[in-house]
């Protein structure tokens, strides 16, 4: 009989451990959940937040320069080009003793120890020291080793032409923005396009860079109409007038008849944009072509007489009576001329450069006819032109203008007139009658090709054909000599045959409200040559102190000069340059006293060493 099996007893766990059992298990799984929680807020909920921050620990993003776009001239040559050069720079958060910084790199390039390290001490992460400094000054800081301060390599703006078109090219500051010239007008499409890189440190605080470094997009290159050998043949002339006539200042604009361009623009004083300094005369730095407006006499007896041929009111060969020289408008002073001639035909009035004669004929002509043709000329409004500061002049309204303002509009006071707005007019002759507007940027070309901007100058006939080519005769008849000479009759042109007026016109005093006898402007405006006109010139020299200061000998031999020098240099056929026979000098073995008379040399100058 076999005994039944017994189980063996579990002995029983007492509640109270059961309930710390479950406590321990909740706080644990309590615990655990809350880390989770605190672990998500911190890489999900706040993770950017957290990341930023230790970037800017560790990393630091520098902006990389973009080099400025070239501006080059009509036929590719450089005016202005950027080149890298060293910089200093610092983090002051890496420094260690700001004060021994301070001192070392004052004794490396120069300056106060105290100015130094205040711009140490501060809380910013990157502060220039010296910009644009030596290499051999770089070489020195990089071997100093001082924590904190580092060279960097930055472009800087150089102009190899030096003086040629530095009125026209303007410059940049040391950040590469434009301040002036081209380089302002232009500067949206010059600047390019900054890079970026970051710069980490690792556990000793050396900076590297990381990789995806962003490089930086040069800017566009702007191609001027100026042509560098006519712009410096133009700069050397009226730099020559100015000093030997003792004159205030000088400009000339020579543009290409049938488009527009210009070739050349040309300021005296100039200044060289690599280095304005202490010594830059005030006013160097203006483009007087566009930022100056003038009562430029004579010159515009053109415009007035052309206007009234235009509509019928005369012909090249009606006749005046111009009274001896004299003409009085009710009780105001009389309009005189400084040839007393009696009687003279329209194209005799361009010639001798009469004020009565050209008066008479405003007279008939009327007011609102020819308030409406200088305008069509392009008086009295802005050209356009791809420069900053162009004046547009004084015209007044028609409705405003007395017998007396009429007839001295017409011969060139009162009202206001730029380089620039007079040579696009004369332009218009050689063009068959058609105006058409200048411009000095032929186009703007993106780092890729791509082209991004190209001008459509406006176009308009301001006379017919036949006016245009009545004017053109006219005009070339200033300089034939004989009995009655042209007032441009000493003036030789060495090769070519050219056409052109002279304009000499006495300055308005604003204090006295009177036009002072002893400060005048003399100008010249003509084409050249005129038979085919290639180039529409214009000059003007402003208070010539010295000798004479009559149009056709102070802007005259200007224009003659940048005239023939530019033809020869354009390939323009002409006959051989001599010079005229000297009165009184001694004849030689032909009876003539004559002389090969060649231009003088305006070659470029040569590049400037680039730092």
């Amino acid at each position: 009989m076999s005994r039944p099996r017994i189980k063996p007893m579990t002995p029983g766990i007492p509640q109270a451990a059961r309930v710390r059992a479950y406590l321990t298990a909740l706080v644990v799984t309590a615990g655990l959940t809350g880390v989770a929680w605190r672990a998500w807020a911190l890489q999900v909920d706040d993770g950017e937040r957290y990341r930023a921050l230790a970037e800017r620990q560790h990393a630091l993003t520098v902006g990389i320069p973009a080099p400025r776009g070239e501006i080059v001239d009509a036929r590719g040559r450089p005016l202005a080009v950027s080149a890298e050069v060293d910089s200093i720079w610092a983090n002051p958060r890496d420094i260690r003793d700001v004060t021994d910084t301070a001192a070392r790199l004052a004794a490396l390039i120069g300056g106060n120890a105290a100015a130094l390290e205040a711009k140490l001490g501060g809380a910013r992460r990157f502060v220039w020291l010296a910009r644009h400094v030596t290499p051999e000054l770089a070489r020195a800081v990089r071997e100093a080793r001082l924590p904190g301060v580092e060279v960097a390599r930055e472009p800087r703006r150089w102009y190899p032409a030096r003086t040629i078109g530095g009125a026209v090219i303007g410059r940049s500051d040391i950040d590469g923005n434009g301040l002036d010239g081209i380089e302002l007008a232009m500067n949206a499409q010059l600047i390019g396009q900054r890079g970026e890189g970051v710069a980490l440190r690792d556990a000793r605080g050396k900076r590297m860079f990381a990789d995806g470094l962003e490089r930086p997009q040069p800017g566009a290159t702007v191609q001027l109409s100026l042509d560098s050998t006519i712009q410096a043949s133009a700069e050397a002339a009226i730099a020559d007038a100015v000093r030997v006539n003792q004159a205030r200042s000088g400009v000339v604009v020579a543009i290409e008849v049938g488009t527009g361009r210009v070739v050349a623009m040309a300021s005296a004083p100039s200044y060289d944009p690599n280095g304005p300094g202490p010594g830059e005369r005030p006013g160097s730095t203006r483009n007087r072509a566009v930022t100056d407006a003038y009562e430029a006499g004579s010159v515009m007896k053109i415009f007035s007489i052309a206007a009234a041929l235009d509509d019928g009111v005369v012909t090249p060969d009606t006749g005046f009576d111009l009274n001896g020289g004299q003409l009085r408008i009710g009780s105001s002073r009389p309009i005189r001329d400084v040839d007393h001639d009696a009687y003279l035909t329209v194209a005799g009035i361009i010639k001798r450069s009469s004020n009565v004669g050209a008066a008479k004929i405003a007279l008939r002509y009327g007011s609102a006819r020819l308030y409406a043709a200088l305008r069509r000329f392009g008086f009295g409004v802005r050209t356009g032109i791809e420069l900053p500061g162009e004046q547009a002049g004084m015209l007044h309204d028609a409705a405003r203008w007395r017998d007396r303002d009429l007839a001295s509009i017409s011969y060139g006071y009162g009202l206001t007139v730029t380089p620039l707005q007079v040579a696009a007019a004369v332009a218009a002759f050689g063009d068959h009658g058609r105006y058409r507007a200048p411009r000095i940027v032929d186009r703007v070309v993106d780092s890729d090709g791509t082209v991004l901007y190209q001008p459509e100058p406006a176009e308009r006939d301001v006379v017919s054909d036949r006016t245009a080519t009545q004017m053109l005769a006219m005009l070339a008849a200033v300089f034939e000599g004989g009995s009655q000479p042209g007032t441009a009759a000493t003036v030789v042109v060495p090769g070519f045959r050219c056409g052109g007026k002279t304009g000499t016109a006495n300055k308005y005093d604003a204090a006295t409200r009177t036009y002072d006898a002893d400060r005048h402007l003399s100008s010249f405006a003509g084409l050249a040559p005129i038979d085919h006109p290639r180039l529409a010139i214009v000059v003007l020299v402003d208070e010539p102190s010295e000798g004479d200061y009559f149009g056709a000998k102070v802007a005259g031999p200007v224009f003659a000069r940048v005239a023939s020098e530019s033809l020869r240099y354009l390939g323009v056929p002409g006959e051989p340059a001599v010079c005229p026979r000297v009165q009184g000098a001694p004849a030689g073995k032909a009876g003539n006293a004559v002389k090969t008379c060649l231009p003088p040399s305006t070659g470029v100058p040569g590049p400037a060493a680039a730092p």
